[in-house]
């Protein structure tokens, strides 16, 4: 040591000495005293070398990285202790440059030694020391560190990661699939499949997010149907947003593969029911798909081929930083159809009657059709600055069907005169187009304590239909005689919307509004039933305001809020009441209650037949058609333990409204059946997540009931079990799903069978039309990926779906001759099925 004082300015130099030590020798220079507790300084040893420095300065050099500060209580009086260090607690969310939330990244801190984990959404709150550096962790990404001093902390904090040059996103996600594959959240009152186990089961598309929406409880489809039954709901009463933009057809090919492409999905999140105030115009479900924003600061994209199609995604920065776009596209090419199924029609089965039996002829025959589709996605984003951005969304799909069968020859064939040659087979055809065009402009903006969003959707449903059949009496001799039908519909959807979110202190406030306008055009040919008696409405016009407060009352998370909306063609205002509310049992965690009450109102519907495929859009004029009302109660649970995850849900919904398709089928339902309805079941879903090994079963049960009068009711049961599993290791995983569904309808006296000259009705299994098989499917899937260079991977999916089954998904359909005539029938009961066993090889190259 080296000590020597120059007037009141202290010089030296220490070497691992204790710090004891050194104050001592500051105290004897300046001739003051210290008062410290000497265990507070046992073990400290500093290295320094002071200059010239003052009493204060020598002071901060001697602590400066220990946990002790001084106190000058008087001139010659200092008091050394330990430092006090207040805590602050610090909100946030975590995302990407390109706003995309990143659920469960670790934030560390650095003083203690301690982190947490943000949740699904990406959001997180910690109370750290104000001296502390916050780290965020999360794979693939560039760490980031950040001192707690230069925080805001009055407002939610934002903060980006930047992704690893190194690293492709679509690699980052497959590694963080162990920490975010639970399905049931104990907050959510949603089940976000993106990020779920089943909603990353190897597919031809990647992580096909409306693939996994099928395996959730109380989801189903209608065999050859483009949307979801949720929980008994009729298909339409169903709302799908995709980038905010309401979207009226689904999928392609009644279900083959979905439009949204699921390279560009960043999040999928059904509602079952029993959904919060920022959601209307649907009384079943609330389906919101997110879509990625563009990459503001790289590129990158992927291109593949499948025996199905093809397709491309590229995203790209315009302006570094500030402007980007993203663009995608598919198409079907129909090879694997085309190799696998011998395309020439076979006739059914005909049955004759015995004697003094109903003359009724029932024929069998096999459709397979010819289709053709394609889609494509945009999406445009200017990130002004940090608080504002500007989005544009844009997509837009295509279907193409034919289907076609010859008429069997009559059971009773007339003579032919003089040998002459037999007549040239009828054909009978169906075709069929429809699309999609939809859009959304966002402008989005955070304030200190308020996050705004302002946007305009649009969003248009096109469908023709060209039909060409062939009637005949079977107890007559008459020529077959040709029809044809017509059908144009276009369904337009333009609103306005404002939400707002407002953080208060002892919870955050929403409020907004919307304006909705609804057009629906129709040409139809010949004109039908409903047209000329029922539907009039061509156009509609609506305002809703909402509010909704969120809070905690102890444990007790609560969301109680109000709908309202004015409907111009009613004239009436519409006020829907509704609350959410969750809360944890115990001090563990472990369980979870869940509840939620509201009412739902919904201005538009849709009828459809599930037998022909047959739909149109209704506007409601409270009078003919009547606007629908459904109240929900939904109650239930969740429990956690270790890698097991169970979820239970009971429900009820009373509704009232209702109208039955039956109005609209051909050829005998054509009366105004108008009711009430009641839905009620349970919802089991149970989840088992390993490192290597996810495994999952659900089993949802539904009543369905709908009286129109005290004689007329129809009546609708659906079981549905279900299982999913997926194996991963290394650059290697494989799945399988099996779905088994039961149906049972029960129409009471709605359908007008016709009655023989002496009042008996005929046998009910040889007229029956609407007779649903079970459904059974297995599915399996493998995937390998493979890294080629640093910027590039590739992919090699086979999934093969329907495995075991090639004639799986049936419906029936029906065709009734010459009612008016006479009381003799013949139907044409023809099996749909779609393509049945059917093997996909696909090859994906990411960049």
């Amino acid at each position: 040591m080296l000590l020597w004082a120059q007037g009141p300015l202290f010089t030296a130099q220490f070497h691992g000495q204790p710090l004891k030590k050194v104050l001592k020798e500051i105290e004897h220079h300046f001739g003051v005293y210290f008062s410290f507790n000497d265990k507070l300084l046992d073990n400290k040893e500093v290295s320094i070398a002071f200059d010239e420095a003052t009493l204060e300065k020598s002071l901060v050099q001697a602590l400066a990285g220990s946990d002790l500060e001084y106190e000058v209580l008087d001139e010659q009086f200092i008091v050394i202790r330990k430092r006090v260090i207040q805590k602050i607690n610090i909100q946030g969310i975590v995302s990407d440059t390109e706003h995309n939330t990143l659920p469960y990244t670790t934030i560390e801190s650095l003083v203690t030694n301690k982190y947490a984990v943000s949740d699904a959404d990406g959001k997180f709150s910690v109370s750290v020391p104000a001296n502390d550096t916050l780290l965020i962790k999360f794979l693939g990404f560039e760490d980031l560190a950040i001192p707690v001093t230069d925080l805001d902390t009055s407002k939610p904090l934002d903060i980006a990661l930047r992704v690893k040059k190194q690293s492709l996103p679509e690699l980052v996600y497959e590694t963080q699939l162990d920490s975010i594959t639970s399905l049931i959240d104990q907050q959510s009152r949603g089940k976000n499949v993106k990020n779920a186990g089943i909603g990353n089961l190897p597919t031809s598309n990647q992580e096909n997010i409306f693939y996994a929406l099928k395996l959730l409880p109380g989801v189903s489809t209608t065999g050859l149907s483009s949307a979801l039954e949720v929980r008994g709901g009729e298909t339409d009463q169903n709302l799908t947003l995709i980038d905010k933009y309401p979207m009226y057809q689904l999928d392609h090919y009644f279900g083959l593969q979905s439009v949204v492409n699921p390279d560009i999905t960043n999040s999928a999140t059904l509602y079952p029911g029993g959904y919060d105030c920022l959601f209307g115009a649907r009384v079943s479900s609330i389906l919101d798909i997110g879509l990625k924003n563009p990459t503001l600061h790289h590129t990158e994209g992927n291109v593949g081929v499948s025996l199905l199609g093809y397709k491309a995604y590229l995203s790209t920065p315009i302006i570094r930083g500030k402007l980007a776009v993203l663009g995608t596209f598919r198409k079907y090419h129909g090879a694997i159809e085309r190799l696998l199924y011998d395309r020439d029609l076979q006739s059914g089965e005909s049955k004759e009657f015995a004697e003094g039996e109903e003359s009724i002829s029932i024929h069998n025959q096999s459709v397979k059709p010819d289709i053709n589709y394609h889609d494509a996605n945009a999406k445009v984003i200017y990130q002004i600055n940090k608080d504002h951005s500007l989005s544009f969304s844009y997509l837009y799909s295509q279907d193409n069907y034919f289907s076609s069968f010859e008429i069997p020859r009559p059971l009773r064939d007339p003579p032919r005169r003089n040998g002459g040659t037999p007549p040239q087979p009828k054909v009978n055809s169906d075709t069929r187009e429809w699309s999609n065009n939809a859009m959304s402009l966002e402008w989005n903006s955070k304030y200190k304590k308020v996050n705004s969003s302002v946007y305009f959707t649009y969003s248009d449903n096109t469908r023709r239909n060209d039909k060409i059949f062939y009637r005949r009496d079977t107890t007559e001799q008459n020529r077959l005689k040709k029809q044809t039908t017509f059908s144009y519909q276009k369904m337009q959807d333009i609103s306005f919307h404002s939400d707002q979110q407002i953080f208060l202190k002892n919870g955050r406030l929403d409020v907004g509004g919307i304006y909705t306008y609804y057009s629906v055009v129709k040409d139809l040919k010949p004109n039908g039933f409903l047209m000329r008696e029922v539907d009039s409405l061509t156009h509609s016009n609506s305002v809703g305001l909402y509010t909704q407060y969120n809070f905690l009352l102890n444990k007790l998370s609560l969301t109680v809020g109000s709908r309202l909306w004015y409907y111009q063609p009613s004239g009436k205002s519409y006020l829907a009441p509704r609350i959410q509310g969750s809360m944890p049992v115990g001090n563990s965690n472990l369980f979870s209650l869940k509840f939620s009450a509201g009412r739902y109102y919904q201005f538009i519907r849709e009828l459809s037949d599930e037998l022909t495929y047959d739909s149109y859009w209704i506007i409601s004029d409270d009078v003919n058609i009547p606007v629908i009302t459904s109240n929900h109660f939904i109650g239930g649970g969740t429990f956690k333990w270790l890698n097991h995850a169970f979820d239970v849900e009971a429900y009820y919904k009373q509704s009232t409204g209702e109208m039955s398709d039956l109005t609209f089928r051909n050829p005998v339902y054509f009366k105004k059946y108008v009711g009430d309805g009641e839905s009620y079941g349970i919802d089991l879903m149970y989840e088992y997540n390993a490192r290597r090994w996810y495994f999952y079963a659900s089993y949802g049960h539904n009543q369905y009931n709908k009286q129109y009068t005290p004689k007329e009711a129809e009546k609708k049961r659906t079981d549905i079990l279900q299982l999913a599993s997926m194996y991963k290791r290394k650059r290697w995983k494989a799945g399988f799903t099996w779905v088994i569904k039961n149906t049972s309808y029960d129409f009471n006296e709605l359908l007008n069978v016709p009655s023989t000259p002496n009042q008996e009705l005929p046998k009910t299994t040889d007229i029956e039309p609407y007779e649903v098989p079970l459904y059974h499917r297995l599915d399996f899937s493998s995937e390998y990926h493979f890294r080629i260079g640093k910027r590039m991977k590739g992919e090699i999916v086979l999934t093969i779906y329907d495995l075991y089954n090639q004639q799986n998904t049936e419906e029936r359909q029906v065709t009734q001759i010459s009612p008016e005539v006479t009381n003799n029938y013949e139907y044409v009961l023809t099996d749909i099925s779609q393509l049945g066993i059917t093997p996909n090889l696909s090859f994906n190259l990411i960049f």
